[in-house]
């Protein structure tokens, strides 16, 4: 390890590729008002960083003697890392709740003021209800980013990285490699384009391949929904299980990886450790509202488009009025029925299939489409009021019990997180062969795990 005095500005996790003047943006495409921005955004976050009070080098070899031990500093980064999703998941609850009030409300508005028709389902139904279940996790997705910008601005993620050198090296990479892995916890597509700060080309696609199975933000809903419902005693154990279960099945994947196609040594080279750093609480959340309103414009462009597509594939065809005794059937369930038979061996139904599908797309995506699709099937008697929380509509769905819920959950946070980061992978690769190895090796490995997952929970769980 090498301590490091630095007064420059940092503008990314791996101070020695990102340090400014050794690192070029470059604009494709960018308006000069777009550029404006940027700089604008840029010059607001250099003041803002400009506020952080570093520590002495003294002061910084005492900590890092505690922080970068090979047992107590283990300890401390497990321990920072429960400590996170504890937080995240436990006060992000609260405003969660409040956002599933406001949609009750809306929706019993909604029930009380509309003649029932297809735009009064389609604003129940699909925005209330799809919409709706992926913002309800809104608060938990500030909480996140939030104490990951805090981990950034101590600079302790250099730390985490130095600490994992020692077990990165046994499945042949380098602690830098964490760096983008940490970030994965963020978005898996900026976290590979990170990897560009790893000098070696193998290092680099090994690291790639082991970045999907990092449990992104936007599994987060998936994740809290169904532990919510069928573990609500211990949320926290079973959230932070899938987190570590899905390293540790990244690691596993490099391993094999490594053994297949770079069989060779490993290359060291030092991880540079700047001083410690008082976190500026400015920054930290300027950061989570930046991350915020993306997840926002996200939910309120892409989100909203893939409900509607979903909405309408579910609301058509509509009922035959010359013979309103056939069955209507609709073209989201055809389709459903179709991709069920490949993922009934894990427990799911064709609502369940047709939901993991939609979320190849963005992961999002399932939440939002779970919400369209459980619905309740009969009308809701007068005077009662609407529930538009999806969890208290999957409670009431007899399809479910524990062992599916952990099948459904061990299968999204495994399988592949987006067509975005299987694109980014073949972008910084540069060829298909790498991204289509990602592609399926990560459907495969979800569907074998969530399949002895659901197996083993028959037996124990159900």
């Amino acid at each position: 390890m090498s301590h490091e005095k630095n007064s420059k500005p940092i503008v990314s996790f791996d101070q020695s590729t990102y340090r400014k003047g050794n690192f070029k943006h470059k604009h494709h495409g960018r308006g000069e008002g777009q550029e404006k921005e940027g700089r604008k955004h840029e010059r607001k976050h250099k003041h803002l960083r400009g506020l952080q009070y570093e520590y002495s080098e003294e002061r910084t070899r005492k900590l890092d003697s505690f922080f970068t031990h090979p047992i107590w500093g283990l300890v401390s980064f497990i321990f920072i890392i429960w400590m996170i999703f504890f937080f995240t998941f436990r006060l992000g609850a609260y405003p969660q709740a409040g956002i599933e009030w406001l949609m009750d409300k809306g929706a019993l508005h909604l029930q009380e003021n509309m003649t029932q028709g297809w735009f009064s389902d389609f604003l129940s139904q699909g925005v209330i209800m799809g919409v709706g279940s992926v913002l309800a996790f809104l608060p938990n997705i500030l909480i996140l980013f939030f104490f990951l910008s805090l981990l950034q601005e101590t600079e302790y993620i250099s730390r985490a990285a130095t600490i994992m050198d020692r077990y990165m090296h046994k499945i042949g990479l380098h602690g830098s490699s964490f760096i983008p892995l940490l970030m994965g916890f963020g978005c898996n597509v900026p976290a590979i384009m990170a990897t560009r700060t790893i000098k070696r080309k193998s290092d680099r696609i090994l690291t790639m391949l082991m970045i999907p199975y990092i449990p992104c933000s936007a599994r987060i809903p998936t994740f809290l929904l169904f532990s919510g419902i069928f573990f609500p005693d211990n949320q926290v154990l079973a959230l932070s299980l899938l987190y570590f279960g899905g390293i540790l099945t990244g690691i596993f994947m490099a391993i094999l990886f490594k053994r297949l196609f770079f069989n060779f040594g490993i290359k060291d080279y030092s991880i540079p450790l700047p001083c410690y750093k008082r976190p500026s609480f400015i920054y930290s959340v300027n950061n989570m509202w930046g991350a915020a309103w993306e997840y926002v414009k996200k939910i309120g462009t892409v989100v909203l488009l893939a409900v509607i597509i979903v909405w309408a594939l579910d609301y058509l065809p509509l009922k035959d009025k010359s013979n309103p005794q056939i069955e209507r059937v609709s073209y989201l369930e055809r389709f459903g029925k179709v991709v069920e038979p490949a993922l009934a061996p894990l427990g799911f139904d064709w609502k369940m299939s047709v939901s993991l599908v939609t979320g190849i797309t963005a992961k999002e995506f399932i939440i939002s489409t779970l919400g369209v699709v459980y619905k309740a099937e009969e009308e809701p008697v007068e005077g009662e009021q609407v529930s538009t929380s999806l969890m208290a509509r999957i409670k009431e769905e007899e399809m479910f019990n524990k062992a599916n819920a952990l099948s459904f959950m061990i299968f999204a946070l495994l399988y592949m997180p987006c067509v975005a980061t299987a694109y980014t992978i073949r972008k910084e690769t540069g060829t298909w062969k790498w991204a289509l190895l990602s592609i399926f090796s990560t459907i495969a490995v979800a569907w074998i795990a969530a399949f002895f997952a659901y197996k083993i929970g028959l037996l124990l769980l159900v």
